[in-house]
């Protein structure tokens, strides 16, 4: 029985990998915002200048470890500043984990190193009308998408909390038509798409040329792409991002197990 090898995770090699753009940066904390009880706003600056992420998407930061095991974590570029060099991250804090200790703890002044820009999932230019949905781990990617839409488009944000302080907002276009949908969860496991299931079948959407982008935990986003695929959508109409994975730990380079 043969049994493949992993590929290498040195910093070069990932950066060999990624592809063109794609570069490693230093980057020091410059400040911290507590935007909502689950979500917090990270500002770092550094030499930037080569940095040019389109809306959605992400750093891969190498996260410090009291353990000193190695991994790393992949956090949405919320907004960049390409003249101050500064590029701000919203990180969705709830989980506890390592990852978040470091986004509500980490020292002011304190260098971690990111990698990046990386991501498939972009907005698409062609679509009418864009339908984001799935838990506040996707929020910031959706948002940073939603409001690079071109007027006149459409935007429709339908989201899980656990929080009514969660309940963020964005910033679009003013001629640019938003709908903001919130469900709470309750009782409801964070990988039980009920609530999402139910919010999308609620949802009257328009009858031109739209596009579905999800993103959350595993079991949720797979279940709200069968129920797009079952009104008869193309899966080239919709990007699924699995964020995580309920009471398994994400993979050293950030990504959920999905096996």
């Amino acid at each position: 029985m043969t049994t493949s090898t992993p590929p290498p995770r040195d910093t070069a090699s990932l950066v060999a990998r990624l592809g063109d753009g794609v570069a490693a940066y230093d980057l020091e904390l410059l400040a911290r915002r507590q935007l909502s009880p689950s979500m917090v706003a990270v500002t770092f600056s550094g030499s930037l200048q080569a940095l040019d992420p389109s809306p959605g998407n992400d750093l891969m930061i190498d996260i410090p470890d009291e353990t000193g095991m190695p991994f790393r974590r992949r956090y949405t570029v919320r907004s960049f500043d390409h003249h101050a060099r500064t590029v701000e991250l919203w990180i969705h804090t709830a989980s506890g984990g390592p990852g978040s200790r470091w986004a509500l703890d980490a020292p002011i002044g304190s260098h971690v190193e990111a990698i990046g820009p990386r991501g498939k999932v972009v907005l698409d230019e062609l679509a009418d009308w864009h339908l984001f949905a799935g838990d506040l781990s996707f929020l910031p990617a959706a948002y940073a998408m939603g409001e690079a839409i071109d007027p006149p488009g459409q935007a429709i944000f339908l989201f899980e909390i656990d929080d009514e302080a969660d309940a963020l907002t964005p910033s679009l276009d003013e001629m640019v038509g938003v709908t903001v949908g919130f469900i709470e969860r309750g009782t409801r496991a964070h990988n039980d798409p009920t609530g999402l299931l139910r919010g999308f079948e609620s949802l009257e959407l328009p009858d031109d040329l739209g596009h579905y982008y999800l993103g959350g935990e595993l079991k949720v986003v797979n279940a709200l792409k069968t129920a797009i695929r079952e009104r008869g959508v193309d899966d080239a109409l919709i990007d699924a991002k699995p964020y995580w994975r309920q009471g398994v730990a994400n993979l050293p380079h950030g990504e959920p197990d999905k096996s």
